[in-house]
């Protein structure tokens, strides 16, 4: 989720922190795109059978450098692995809330919030191109909107494939289970940020800075962290049928 510094959309200034940062940032913004890039050149080969899971997977290895290729080489490489973990198949007695599906219906809902935040960058500048600066609040109400479209879209595609549910039945039950981890996980997004923004990026928005791509690399891990216990829960109780 995207902040505005004080008064207004700041891309004035430049990185104040410690010089430090940008030499870490670099190479782990670099080494996510080369783990993004690995994934995809994999999935040419080996595509996964949930076509959507084809986007999900590089965008996993890009905010995961090196984890994301260790996570898609051990649950997304192998058909027998995925049957194995049942990402395939609906349990609907609820019983297959183990770690690997945890993480796949997390990874859906990091995704969309990639999106999310991507997408409200250039809108927001375009906006105040014909001098519209957005509040706060507007800017976070973008951010979600776009996210629980995404999310809902990647959600509805993998259950429809899965499960051949009826159009009606398909977007009822990516609602059910797209909804709440996904507001989770910005919640997670927005926190970092926030502090980031006021202790690492002098209250700066500027997608010109290293610092500042690395900053929301680092949110969207902090929000699949908080995201985790939400799909535990749902997929605890049957509601989330892992993809």
């Amino acid at each position: 989720m995207l902040l505005r510094g004080s008064g207004a959309l700041s891309y004035e200034g430049g990185y104040a922190g410690i010089p430090m940062l940008n030499q870490f940032a670099l190479p782990f913004l670099v080494l996510g795109g080369c783990t993004a890039l690995m994934i995809l050149k994999d999935l040419f080969r080996h595509p996964h059978p949930i076509a959507v899971m084809n986007i999900i997977w590089p965008l996993t290895g890009l905010y995961m450098p090196f984890i994301g290729w260790l996570a898609w080489w051990y649950l997304g490489r192998k058909p027998s692995r995925q049957h194995k973990i049942a990402l395939l198949i609906h349990d609907k007695r609820g019983q297959n809330a183990n770690w690997q599906t945890i993480f796949i219906s997390t990874s859906l809902s990091a995704a969309a919030c990639i999106f999310g935040d991507i997408m409200t960058i250039p809108i927001v500048t375009l906006l105040k191109q014909f001098a519209i600066i957005p509040a706060l609040w507007l800017q976070a109400i973008i951010c979600v909107m776009i996210s629980l479209i995404i999310g809902l879209l990647f959600q509805f595609l993998a259950i429809r494939q899965r499960e051949k549910h009826s159009f009606g039945r398909a977007l009822l039950l990516a609602l059910k289970t797209e909804i709440f981890p996904l507001l989770i996980y910005q919640l997670g997004i927005f926190i970092f940020m926030a502090l980031a923004l006021k202790f690492v990026l002098n209250q700066q928005i500027n997608p010109l800075l290293v610092a500042f791509w690395f900053m929301l690399q680092l949110a969207i891990m902090i929000g699949f962290l908080f995201s985790w216990p939400a799909n535990h829960f749902l997929i605890k109780r049957g509601l989330n049928p892992a993809v």
